[in-house]
């Protein structure tokens, strides 16, 4: 477990600084293009071009993020009225559809993206090469996954102490039961 707090205290010393980054110079972008198109009426289509790509990846960080901190959305009204043990089984599988979807979709992303970077399209306005903006699914997704496989080792170890938990108070009730000369139902 050690070796999964220092990976989640890397991710998101990386997350969390990188988005902040993301979102100063994609706010300076875009205040520029605001000026220089209402004051020095000169359109900077490079401007709105950096800031979408910019918002894009700090999108796919956030997402990973949003693993971590558990802000993504989730049917919660039918899963709280299930027992405790319930939910925890649920909330597993879950995290293993969204470990799947992740993989999938970081795969395809990347897929996609070689296919991209083979052809050398380039961006409309900055012509920088477009593989740069596609490349934000495949890393974010990645970096989800990551996020996931560590949300997913954590429910199962809190799973097995709830069991370990219920399987010695129980042991403790058969214990009294056998000492007491009492049988558990009566």
């Amino acid at each position: 477990m050690g070796f999964l707090k220092k990976l989640d205290k890397i991710l998101t010393f990386i997350e969390d600084h990188l988005i902040a980054i993301l979102l100063i110079i994609m706010t300076a972008i875009t205040f520029w293009g605001v000026i220089a198109r209402f004051v020095l009426r000169d359109s900077s289509s490079w401007a709105e071009e950096a800031a979408r790509y910019l918002s894009i990846w700090a999108a796919f960080i956030g997402a990973s993020l949003g693993v971590k901190k558990g802000a993504h959305i989730g049917v919660e009204a039918f899963v709280m009225i299930l027992p405790k043990k319930v939910q925890q089984y649920i909330s597993i599988i879950t995290t293993v559809f969204c470990i799947i979807f992740c993989c999938a979709v970081s795969y395809i992303g990347y897929d996609y993206t070689l296919k991209l970077l083979k052809t050398g399209q380039l961006s409309p306005a900055m012509r920088m090469p477009i593989v740069w903006a596609y490349a934000a699914v495949p890393v974010g997704c990645l970096l989800m996954t990551i996020r996931y496989f560590m949300l997913l080792i954590e429910q199962i170890f809190t799973l097995k102490a709830v069991e370990d938990t219920e399987s010695d108070k129980n042991q403790v009730i058969a214990d009294n039961a056998i000492a007491g000369g009492e049988t558990i139902n009566g």
